[in-house]
């Protein structure tokens, strides 16, 4: 049982790594996805329109308030009201950039710089794949020491 416990603590490291690194590769995926999706997606300016509170400020935590802000803003001759987001620091009247659909313009993004997205999605993978070259490695490393400690105890066995 001793060694079971010792071979799990020792592969610890290894096996966390490696999901982690899992779960940074599949959500660097995720991020590109969206990038793609909204890559056809034309900026346009917009008006704060309302702010409602979604939640208040917390100073033991210091946190700033948040608000649900809504955005008024014109395609083609028509005007669309939309849900922006959640935010802090706008007030109605303040002017955003946003990203709409051209295939349907009620559907907006927040507006980013150009390729960002593309950019942090290829980070998240990145840092996924060297989490799990260093879990796999951290994980070999481990197997070679419990094999050292089996040599040497079959060694102190037979004297």
């Amino acid at each position: 049982m001793n060694k079971l416990v010792t071979f799990f603590r020792e592969t610890s490291m290894g096996r966390f790594l490696i999901g982690a690194g899992i779960i940074l590769i599949i959500f660097g995926c995720i991020v590109r996805s969206f990038a793609k999706d909204n890559a056809n997606y034309i900026k346009t300016d917009a008006v704060v329109t309302k702010t409602e509170l979604f939640e208040e400020a917390d100073e033991k935590n210091n946190t700033e308030a948040l608000y649900t802000v809504d955005v008024k803003y014109t395609v083609d001759g028509t005007e669309y009201e939309e849900e922006y987001g959640v935010f802090s620091g706008y007030k109605v009247g303040d002017q955003v950039t946003i990203s709409y659909d051209p295939k349907n313009p009620a559907e907006i993004a927040q507006s980013a710089r150009p390729g960002s997205s593309k950019l942090e999605g290829y980070l998240f993978i990145l840092a996924g794949v060297a989490a799990l070259a260093a879990g796999i490695v951290s994980l070999a490393r481990a197997a070679q020491k419990h094999k050292a400690l089996k040599e040497q105890e079959k060694e102190w066995t037979n004297g």
